[in-house]
C-alpha cells in the first residue's frame, strides 16, 4: 500500500476519532428513573434505541426503581434528573412538605396498561365472579392499585372483596406469589403477563385500561428547580418522545419488537411481537399519541385517586400547577406525526 495512502487513512482515522470525541463531549448525560421495566413504555425505549434521544444530544442512563414511590424519592434526592411514574407520584409530592415542587412535562401512556387475569379460563366472564375471591392488586396508593379499585367498584364487585384486594406483595415477588397459588385473580402487565400466560398459569379477562378509558397513567416529571436549570434538556427529551410516538404509531409490531428487544433479553422476538400486539389490540389507546398531558385525562386520574381515598377532594392539584406544557407543545409542533 503506498505510503501516502497510509498517511491519508491515518489522518482520516484521527479526524473520525476527534469527531466522535466531539460528539461525546456534546452529549448531555441524564439519569432517568422508570417505575418498572415494561413494554408499556415502548415509546420511551424507542426514543433511546432508535437514536432519537442521542440525535437531540442526550446520553440517557435508565434506572429501574421498582416502585413509583422509589422513583419519586430518586428525583427528590437528586439521584435521578427526572422520572417516569404515575401522576399520583408528583401529586403526592406536590401536596407534601417538599418546597421544591414537581412539574410534569411530558405524557407517555394514555391509560392503564395492566390486564385482569384469572387462574381459570372462562367462556363468558361476569364481574360477579370476583365476589368472595382473592385478587392480587398493587401497592396501596399506586396507580395500578387505584385504577383496579375504581374498576371493581364501578362493576359493583362487593365491598368485602374490594377491601380484601392483596396489596402487600413487593413488585419483584408478584409473579412468584401468583405461581405459588396466591390469589384467584390478579392484575399483571407485560412482560410478566406473557410469561405467566405462556406457562399456562394465567388467562386474560380484560384490559383495565379499556375499562377505565382515558386517564393519564405514566408521565415524565422533575423538580421545578431542575427544570429551571435544565429547560433545554427537558425540551430535548420531549422532542425525542414526540419523535418516538410518531414512529411507534406507524411501525409494525415486528419493527417495534426489534427496537425494544435489548430491554427485554429474556423474551424472544416473537414474544415481544405478541406483547406489542396485545397493547395495540387492547380496545383503547394505551400509548399517548401526544407529549402534551391531556387535561381531561389528568382530571380523571385525580378523580380515581379521590375515590380511592388517597387524595382528599380539596387537595386536587390544578392542571396549571402540576403541568408545564411548554416543552411538550414545542415538541409536538416540530416533531409530531404529520
Amino acid at each position: 500500500m503506498p505510503k501516502h495512502f497510509v498517511k491519508l487513512l491515518a489522518a482520516a482515522a484521527l479526524a473520525i476519532g476527534f469527531s466522535h470525541h466531539a460528539q461525546a463531549a456534546d452529549q448531555v448525560k441524564v439519569k432517568l428513573a422508570e417505575v418498572v421495566r415494561s413494554q408499556l413504555y415502548v415509546p420511551m425505549y424507542a426514543a433511546i434505541s432508535k437514536g432519537f434521544a442521542a440525535e437531540q444530544g442526550l446520553d440517557v442512563e435508565l434506572v429501574t426503581a421498582n416502585g413509583g414511590d422509589r422513583a419519586g424519592a430518586l428525583v427528590l434526592s437528586g439521584q435521578a434528573d427526572f422520572a417516569l411514574a404515575g401522576p399520583e407520584v408528583p401529586i403526592y409530592i406536590f401536596n407534601g412538605e417538599s418546597p421544591d415542587k414537581p412539574l410534569i412535562f411530558s405524557a407517555l401512556t394514555a391509560t392503564d396498561g395492566f390486564f385482569l387475569v384469572s387462574r381459570a379460563k372462562f367462556d363468558k366472564f361476569d364481574w360477579s365472579m370476583l365476589n368472595g375471591k382473592k385478587i392480587i392488586g398493587f401497592r396501596p396508593g399506586s396507580t395500578p392499585g387505584l385504577y383496579l379499585e375504581y374498576v371493581l367498584k364501578h362493576h359493583a364487585v362487593d365491598a368485602p372483596t374490594v377491601a380484601g384486594v392483596i396489596t402487600n406483595i413487593a413488585i419483584p415477588a408478584r409473579d412468584g406469589a401468583w405461581l405459588s397459588g396466591t390469589g384467584d385473580f390478579g392484575i399483571f402487565m407485560e412482560p410478566n403477563l406473557s410469561r405467566l400466560e405462556k406457562a399456562g398459569q394465567a388467562y386474560v379477562v380484560t384490559s383495565i385500561g379499556k375499562e377505565v378509558g382515558r386517564a393519564d397513567y405514566t408521565v415524565f416529571f422533575a423538580k421545578r428547580s431542575w427544570l429551571e436549570r435544565n429547560g433545554s434538556t427537558a425540551q430535548k427529551w420531549a422532542n425525542a418522545i414526540a419523535r418516538a410516538q410518531a414512529w411507534v404509531a406507524d411501525a409494525s409490531p415486528r419493527e417495534i419488537a426489534e427496537v425494544i428487544a435489548p430491554y427485554f433479553p429474556g423474551l424472544s422476538l416473537d414474544d415481544n411481537i405478541a406483547v406489542v400486539s396485545r397493547y395495540r389490540d387492547a380496545g383503547v389507546p394505551i400509548w399517548a399519541s401526544s407529549t402534551v398531558v391531556d387535561k381531561g385525562g389528568l382530571a380523571r386520574a385525580q378523580e380515581i385517586m379521590v375515590e380511592g381515598g388517597t387524595l382528599p377532594a380539596d387537595k386536587k392539584v390544578a392542571y396549571d400547577q402540576i403541568v408545564t406544557t411548554a416543552y411538550a407543545e414545542k415538541a409536538q409542533q416540530e416533531f409530531a406525526r404529520k
